[in-house]
């Protein structure tokens, strides 16, 4: 005689065939969701009409022979992503092209939110990347080798600015820096906030830039200045509320064209996307991206992972990249382990007060300082100052001791406050 399941079995079954049946309605339903939009966007938009004759009244007859004036449309790259199918480095610069010119919101969020369902790939990246530097309102520094340290931000740790921290350090130590950034978006305190809490003025136009780095090899590219056409995706991202891929296009549109770039990420499966759309547009000459532990940066948390990509062709020739993924783990230069507390940070005055204290000359130390180091030693590598990261800590470290750092930070402050004076005189 054959058993019948026990009631425990039974239930198990029917919690599955239920969860099974949930999870299935669940993607149905989110790609219904999605398919909605893209058909929202996708259809036919009122009209436009030109030259209204004013002599005689509206009749739907008089409508229909008005000569249509064509506008762009983000339809076919919809149309296309709806498939599922990739769009070419091509169509994509096309299609930011538009977007970044004021293309209609409703397809915008369309669109951005197709790839992101997706997954955006490194030539799709590499597109959006130029369609961003076309639209720039570019730094012109030629002949001057470039750095810049940015993260992405989006990690919520609320730290102090290390990377921009990290910039003063690398320029004491030697190198040109262009530095891009933003105010906050997802932190307490961006960039630009906490150098404008130190008195640096940060909405120099391009042709201040120039002179800033002329006189002080360190300067600061204020996003909405170098970057305009951002206005236009700015309500877009705002009503989302959701990642999109501008969320890691900023590190990678560098106004300057800096050669040399350490990136950081707030997510590990970023690390090859950004590292592969960096190869693909060939601007940089050496960088890395890099992923720690919860972080858009490096740091005594534990090891980061890093992926380093070379030029390894003549001057001149077309870029050839080498590229190396491998861990790095500050307790190798002896820095130890700290909690995320360590390196907490706040709002504009408190982080500018942080900043100058990290930055100060002796031998003292403590996980925001060895931060820094880590940072800026890895700035140091890929500018070409040393020949490994190791080395590059060692030089960060006995810089900051000397006391340079605080003597570039105000260097800085002065500079840019001389040149805004100069330009209003």
């Amino acid at each position: 005689k054959r058993k019948k399941p026990s009631m425990h079995l039974r239930l198990t079954e029917h919690t599955k065939s239920k969860r099974m049946t949930a999870l299935s309605s669940l993607t149905r339903s989110r790609n219904a969701f999605l398919t909605l939009i893209a058909l929202a966007a996708t259809a036919p938009t009122t009209a436009f009409y030109t030259s209204v004759p004013t002599t005689r009244a509206f009749t739907p007859r008089s409508i229909s022979k008005m000569p249509l004036q064509a506008e762009p449309s983000l339809k076919p790259y919809i149309e296309t992503l709806i498939t599922g199918t990739d769009l070419t480095a091509e169509n994509t610069y096309d299609c930011f092209t538009q977007i970044l010119a004021g293309a209609n919101e409703v397809q915008v969020s369309a669109l951005l939110m197709l790839l992101r369902a997706k997954g955006e790939t490194p030539t799709e990246i590499a597109g959006m990347v130029r369609a961003m530097n076309a639209a720039c309102n570019a730094v012109h520094l030629p002949g001057i080798k470039k750095l810049d340290i940015v993260g992405t931000g989006g990690d919520g740790a609320d730290t102090i600015n290390i990377s921009t921290a990290s910039v003063v350090l690398s320029a004491a130590c030697g190198c040109i820096v262009a530095k891009a950034g933003n105010r906050s978006v997802s932190s307490a305190c961006g960039s630009a906030d906490v150098l404008e809490a130190l008195g640096v003025v940060v909405d120099l136009q391009p042709d201040e830039i120039v002179q800033c780095v002329d006189r002080c090899g360190v300067a600061f590219m204020f996003a909405p200045i170098n970057h305009p056409a951002m206005r236009f995706v700015g309500p877009v991202r705002k009503q989302l509320g959701v990642r999109s891929c501008f969320n890691i296009l900023g590190p990678m549109t560098n106004a300057a064209g800096a050669e040399r770039a350490v990136i950081g990420v707030f997510e590990e499966e970023l690390v090859e996307l950004m590292g592969g759309a960096l190869m693909e547009v060939g601007r940089v000459d050496h960088a890395v991206v890099i992923h720690g532990v919860g972080l858009d940066e490096i740091s005594p948390l534990g090891p980061a992972t890093i992926l380093e990509i070379k030029n390894t062709a003549p001057e001149g020739e077309p870029k050839t990249y080498t590229q190396q993924k491998f861990t790095f783990d500050p307790l190798t230069v002896g820095i130890p382990r700290c909690d995320v507390l360590d390196l907490k940070g706040g709002g504009p005055v408190e982080n500018a007060d942080e900043f100058r204290k990290v930055l100060l000359g002796g031998s003292h130390t403590n996980a925001k300082r060895d931060s820094i180091v880590l940072n800026a030693g890895v700035g140091v590598y890929v500018y070409g100052l040393t020949e490994s990261i190791e080395e590059g800590c060692k030089l960060a470290r006995k810089t900051l001791e000397s006391g340079k750092a605080t003597e570039v930070l105000e260097k800085w402050v002065e500079t840019s406050q001389a040149i805004r004076a100069e330009e209003t005189a």
